[in-house]
Parts: C-alpha cells; structure tokens; sequence
C-alpha cells in the first residue's frame, strides 16, 4: 500500500530490517507484552502502521540502552518518546539521527532530514557527521534497499539532499 509514494504499511520483515530487531522477538513482544497490535491481511500476514514503526524503533533505543523489556511495556505510548528524548540528550544523538533520516526517508520527509542535519551541525562538524551518521546510514540502506525494504526512490531521496 503506497500513497504518494509513502510507504505506509510494513511487513513483520520491514520492521526487522529497520530496527534490527528479529521478527521472532517483535512477535513475542507483541504477544507477551502487548507492545503492537498490527493489521491482519484476509491470509492472516501481519502488517504494520507508521506508528508501530516508530514505536519499534523507539522501544528498540530503550531496550538497547539497558532498559528491560517489561518495563517498557509498562511505560505507555505517551511516556517511550519522552524517555527516548532523554537518553538521546544524555548519549550520543548518532542513531537517533540515524532513525530520524531513516523516517524521513521513508516519509520523503525533507524538512525532517534537514532539521535533524541542523541539529547535528550545532554540535559537530560536517567531517564528524560524515564519519559518525552518513556512513553508517548509508551503510544501513544498502542494506534496507538489499532486503527490499525501501525503494531506490527512497534511496535517491537521501543521496540527493
């Protein structure tokens, strides 16, 4: 299902490509705590939204900075950004921005893409971000693109801007 072009809905194998997390875990997440509740298709394939996109990605952050996975089942859709946005401010912001051109690809967001690079450039200079975010994103998408998780258009997206 595209509009516009936008991907709006993903396979259980589009969330694991994007969030490096195995589709096995999301579907125990899923079950045990709650975590998603995807769309079924008439075959019964799960298929999920945007937002449970950014709540994998978020939840994901959580759970590899040391948080248990209980407890952020617990923690409810308004609280898992928020904390997210701490630990991103008390760490390095190299992956958050890494989801973030990621979204933004995604979306064909380009106001997303250039506020995440201008956040980065108050903090870092361009040879930094090249280093630290670009070459690892760009490493990540080939692979994204390699699992036909994202388009070439999406992949000229970001190598255009």
């Amino acid at each position: 299902k595209k509009m516009n072009n936008v991907k709006t809905s993903f396979s259980i194998r589009d969330m694991e490509n994007l969030s490096g997390i195995k589709a096995h875990t999301i579907r125990i997440w899923e079950k045990r705590y709650n975590l998603f509740s995807p769309e079924r298709t008439d075959t019964n394939i799960r298929t999920y939204n945007l937002e449970s996109l950014q709540k994998l990605l978020n939840v994901t952050l959580l759970y590899k900075n040391g948080y248990k996975i209980s407890k952020i089942a617990k923690l409810g859709d308004e609280k898992i950004p928020s904390l997210v946005n701490e630990i991103i401010t008390l760490k390095s912001e190299k992956s958050h921005a890494i989801n973030s051109f990621k979204l933004a690809m995604l979306n064909f967001d380009q106001s997303l893409f250039l506020n995440t690079y201008n956040e980065l450039m108050e903090e870092k200079s361009f040879t930094q971000i090249f280093n630290d975010v670009f070459i690892p994103l760009l490493n990540e998408l080939g692979l994204l693109w390699q699992t036909n998780t994202i388009s070439p258009s999406h992949e000229h997206f970001i190598s255009n801007l």
